[in-house]
């Protein structure tokens, strides 16, 4: 998290303290004030429901921030841009909601393991290098199209076909994990807030039309890789992608879109 948030609990806080010292100061007309009566004023506080507003409202600016830090994390996050990248006209056009991202990036975790640092490493890394090279012209486009970002999107491709070994049962688990909403929102590696809603949500929309422009928006530039970039692939794995993921293939080509 970055400053916004605990300025924010720092003032939220703050309120809290004032109302205490103006209750104090009403209580006991100046003068010295019991324990017995410090704890009463401090109980009643916890249940007053006149900072029922200000709470809800504090609630809603501290949702804000979170939401806010997290697209600019991502906005940062070159590996999640590199994976996002192909969906991106999916977004574009509404044929995915926005906020799958979250759950994509937790299918990434999930599918990839350890995996996923290495590769937030590497694209970081690339980065940097890019940007070292190309200064005030560095753009997000030279970096999807530099050939190592393109190895590991490659590498992460595989491993998804891979964990699709079991086609119909993963489908129906992805769909189905794309569907949810989240509870909590992460505001650091250890850190929850519990997500405000009205308990009948409805799931995210994510079906089987979903699931298809999905993965052909993933996959299907690997099926027609340019000569040079089809010879860095065989150099990366030792052989095609056909012959590699073609059974993830075979079934992603009976998904009609």
């Amino acid at each position: 998290m970055g400053a916004r948030g605990p300025r924010h609990l720092r003032k939220t806080t703050n309120v809290v303290l004032d109302a205490l010292l103006q209750a104090v100061e009403q209580a006991g007309h100046g003068q010295p004030l019991s324990q017995v009566l410090l704890e009463n004023i401090v109980s009643g506080l916890k249940v007053s429901a006149s900072f029922d507003d200000f709470y809800h409202r504090s609630y809603r600016e501290m949702m804000d921030i979170v939401e806010s830090e997290k697209r600019e994390q991502r906005r940062s996050n070159a590996f999640g841009r590199l994976v996002l990248h192909p969906l991106s006209p999916l977004f574009h056009d509404g044929v995915l909601d926005r906020e799958l991202v979250t759950n994509i990036f937790s299918f990434l975790h999930l599918v990839l393991g350890d995996e996923a640092e290495v590769y937030s490493r590497r694209c970081k890394d690339i980065v940097q290098a890019l940007k070292d090279d190309l200064g005030d012209e560095f753009t997000w486009d030279a970096f999807y199209e530099d050939l190592e970002a393109k190895r590991v999107l490659w590498h992460t491709l595989v491993h998804i076909s891979v964990s699709f070994k079991r086609y119909d049962l993963r489908k129906d688990w992805f769909i189905k994990l794309m569907q949810y909403r989240p509870s909590t929102v992460s505001v650091s590696s250890n850190a929850f807030v519990t997500r405000e809603h009205d308990g009948i949500e409805e799931p995210l929309v994510f079906g089987e039309r979903e699931f298809c422009r999905f993965f052909h928006a993933l996959f299907d530039p690997v099926t027609d890789l340019p000569a040079k970039e089809d010879a860095a692939f065989r150099q990366e794995f030792g052989n095609d992608p056909h012959h590699l993921i073609g059974g993830f293939l075979v079934n992603l080509s009976m998904c009609a879109i």
